[in-house]
């Protein structure tokens, strides 16, 4: 008997709850008239649509969003945010990310009470959060999050003493990972040595990675000619400036490119034993004559464009700022001794127009003439032919056509090889009045066949 009241009372208990929380009718609640205030508890009230396909769950997101917008991120004074503080665009990201998932992530709040209201096909949701058990479960993530990242700034402590920098760097991001909801808050940890800031330290721990790791390249000035190769490669010494003096940096992961120009090297190389990065160089392939390559420390392994939070731990690494060296590509044009001779209609020819035409065009582009064949590196033998074609006639027009065929060849002078033969053939050139207003039109049609296939050839050679 006694055992059945207790579960008449239980019972009660239950429907009184859900009479309170629950409520069906015409008139509001007064908590839908009127909104509660309080300072113990977050508040959130929203109102749907019953029209609406799953309403209820709708009602429930649009309250706890009303309830996470009263949650206000104060930013600590010790905060590492204050070290980017000139990045107005990532503070401002930064505040609403965490604005976004305040709603995903809240824990422990309460349905206060819905009401049905059926005269208006609206449906209300009423929830609360305390304040106070909001501000414990804060903390104790705080503390989760302080403590993974301590634990990944202390390896990435070991890994440095190691001189494995990649590595290093690798825990630092792990470490940056584990505070990225937390950059607001203060993050002082205690160690051995005294309090330090985690934020504060992992971005100084990082810069102080790049200040002592030292890129010098055994030869900073190289003079090459346009579309050769170097018999030796670029080569740049990594060192680390520890305490104690200098150290090789041994597998240190360096990427080689071209700042200003293009040509074609390896790119990724890793230092060997002995701290050498090297790499070679097959064809300068830019016409400038000034033209940089610089090696720089490779973060491609830690830090990728396409991950999430790339924006955040690019703070932090700061890519710009990675250990680099440059070398400078005196770029010299081939010397060039030219042959030219030219037939028109049958008949040798002295005209200089498009001998000098085809020398512009290639002095741009590729040789640098000289008049000295013992000077010259290669020569370059042109010969043209023109031939007469048809006089198309009309009404009122008569037409002389021509056809220009031009063939190279280019002998290296040191080996006495061909290293080069090709031709443009049947270039026509039309106009009226005569066959030599055509030939000129020829001409000009040649030297733009000229630039467009015979030059692109030439780039590649490799001399």
């Amino acid at each position: 008997m006694i055992k059945l009241l207790r579960q008449l009372f239980c019972l009660s208990l239950v429907i009184l709850t859900l009479a309170s929380s629950s409520y069906a009718g015409r008139r509001p609640p007064k908590w839908v008239r009127n909104r509660p205030v309080s300072s113990e508890y977050y508040i959130g009230i929203s109102v749907v649509s019953k029209d609406l396909d799953n309403y209820m769950q709708l009602a429930k997101n649009k309250a706890l969003q009303d309830l996470a917008s009263q949650i206000s991120i104060n930013i600590s004074s010790n905060s590492v945010l204050h070290q980017f503080e000139d990045n107005v665009g990532f503070k401002e990201e930064f505040e609403s990310h965490v604005q976004t998932s305040l709603v995903q992530e809240l824990e422990s709040y309460e349905l206060v009470a819905s009401w049905n209201n059926k005269r208006g096909n609206e449906y209300w949701e009423y929830y609360r959060l305390s304040k106070k058990q909001y501000a414990l479960l804060q903390r104790l993530k705080l503390n989760k999050a302080k403590k993974l990242a301590h634990n990944y700034f202390e390896e990435a402590q070991k890994y440095e003493d190691k001189l494995d920098i990649i590595q290093a760097l690798s825990y630092y991001k792990k470490a940056i990972h584990a505070i990225k909801k937390h950059l607001d808050d203060d993050l002082s940890v205690m160690t051995l040595e005294g309090s330090i800031n985690l934020g504060t330290g992992i971005y100084k721990r990082i810069q102080n990675i790049y200040t002592r790791t030292k890129l010098v390249p055994v030869k900073k000035n190289i003079k090459i000619e346009i579309s050769t190769s170097i018999k030796e490669p670029f080569s740049v010494k990594a060192n680390w400036l520890s305490d104690e003096g200098e150290k090789e940096l041994i597998n240190l992961p360096l990427n080689f490119d071209f700042v200003t120009g293009g040509g074609i090297l390896n790119k990724s190389v890793n230092t060997n034993e002995y701290g050498y990065a090297e790499s070679q160089l097959t064809r300068v392939t830019s016409k400038q004559k000034i033209q940089k390559v610089e090696a720089v420390l490779d973060l491609s392994s830690i830090l990728e464009p396409n991950e999430v939070d790339y924006d955040l731990y690019k703070m932090f690494l700061t890519p710009e700022l990675a250990p680099n060296a440059s070398i400078l590509l005196n770029v010299e044009r081939l010397k060039a001794f030219m042959l030219f001779s030219e037939k028109i209609f049958g008949e040798d020819s002295n005209r200089s127009i498009l001998k000098n035409a085809i020398k512009k065009e290639l002095s741009e582009n590729f040789f640098s003439f000289t008049n000295d064949r013992e000077s010259a590196n290669v020569v370059l033998d042109v010969k043209t032919n023109v031939t007469k074609g048809e006089i198309k006639k009309g009404r009122n027009y008569k037409v002389h056509i021509v056809y220009l065929d031009c063939f190279f060849s280019l002998t290296d002078i040191k080996s006495g090889f061909e290293i080069f033969n090709d031709a443009i053939y049947e270039v026509k050139g039309m106009k009226p009045v005569s066959y030599n207003y055509a030939v000129k039109e020829a001409y000009e049609q040649a030297v733009e066949e000229i630039h467009n296939i015979i030059i692109p050839k030439l780039n590649q050679l490799d001399l």
